[in-house]
């Protein structure tokens, strides 16, 4: 009476070997969500995605794809146009340039554009824009005396400068990546030609924190999550200039590149965060990765191989695991959204109110 009982528990244990031993089902569908030569740059908690294609020969245009199709942002009485970011509430920021050559933001929200002006005096570019509607700006000085500084701009237009890591002036000091609470992640260091020594830092409530280093520069922040966790690239001492992927979380600094040191030429960088720390960015030996918290793996490994596509630059992921990035095939650039087939289905973790990171001003 024992034997049935026995195969039973053979199939089922040889089931599951081979279950295991099986190919993984590709984790990803691609959807392009842009045309020919388009480029990714954000997508929001609802899988909008934004970006920029080639509107003619000579200019560009912002675009917003919320899956039903290309939006044109356009760029009245200017040349070109390009997204930067897109909230949750569905505000897309942008940046675009007049007739006269003048670089100018904008907002985007429902059917109506906004121009949004410039830093007065300075060269303006607008990087990030959260739900409170708080922007991050870049503006440079013409001839730079006193180089490239940063602000925090609120919703009514008012300009917090939000300074600098303590260098020689003139320094450059790019604010690439703002969260929902108003935390800023960015680069800061000497402006020197034609390298700058540049060191990754995160800014709250007034204080800008220098994010350490693996032992070179130049370093920086590109993004960061409600958890004040953030992800850039880090340079390492080899015999070449090398730049890692990293995640900085709790104030821990963690290489998540995953080659040995005695592979001397690596080069990767974190583009993008959600808040469960998942990072996605590019890499020389992964083209575009995905780390959930154990190792780099190549989004090209994750999807149909059969489709034909280089996952080349992912830019940004959101919670629900959907990721803007710029694809591939033929040697034409597409942006793309690349939707999980089977969803996690997981709640955004909450935000410890303990933590260092701030609460909206």
């Amino acid at each position: 009476m024992q034997a049935p009982l026995r195969i039973s528990l053979f199939l089922l244990s040889f089931s599951m070997a081979v279950a295991q031993a099986a190919p993984a089902y590709p984790e990803y569908r691609v959807t392009v969500v842009g045309p020919a030569n388009s480029r990714a740059a954000d997508i929001n908690s609802a899988g909008a995605v934004v970006g920029t294609y080639p509107y003619s020969a000579t200019s560009s245009h912002a675009f917003l794809n919320r899956g039903s199709g290309l939006v044109d942002l356009g760029a009245p009485g200017g040349r070109s146009s390009t997204a930067a970011a897109i909230n949750d509430k569905g505000v897309v920021l942008g940046n675009w340039t007049t007739a006269g050559g003048e670089q100018r933001g904008f907002i985007y929200y429902r059917g109506t554009r906004r121009d949004i002006g410039v830093i007065p005096g300075r060269r303006t570019t607008y990087t990030d824009i959260n739900n409170a509607g708080y922007i991050t700006a870049t503006g440079a000085s013409p001839d730079f005396p006193d180089g490239v500084r940063s602000y925090l701009r609120a919703p009514g237009g008012a300009l917090r400068d939000i300074g600098n890591l303590p260098f020689p002036e003139p320094t450059l000091n790019n604010a690439l990546a703002l969260n929902n609470r108003n935390q800023i992640a960015g680069e800061s260091g000497e402006l020197t030609f034609p390298d700058q020594p540049l060191r990754a830092f995160s800014w709250t409530r007034g204080t800008m924190r220098d994010l350490g280093d693996f032992g070179s520069g130049p370093n920086g922040g590109q993004a960061i999550n409600d958890r004040g966790q953030i992800t850039g690239y880090m340079s390492v001492l080899t015999g070449f200039r090398s730049r890692v992927a990293f995640l900085y979380s709790h104030g821990r600094l963690i290489n998540i590149d995953g080659r040995p040191s005695t592979v001397e030429e690596r080069s990767s960088t974190g583009n993008g965060i959600n808040n469960y720390g998942h990072v996605v960015g590019a890499s020389d030996h992964l083209s575009g990765f995905i780390y959930r918290g154990r190792t780099m793996q190549s989004l090209n490994a994750l999807i149909n191989p059969k489709l034909g596509w280089d996952i080349a630059s992912p830019e940004a992921i959101n919670d629900a695991g959907q990721i803007a990035a710029t694809a591939y095939r033929g040697g034409v650039s597409y942006a793309v959204r690349l939707d999980l087939i089977r969803p996690h289905g997981m709640a955004a973790p909450e935000i410890d109110l303990s933590e260092e990171a701030a609460a909206l001003e």
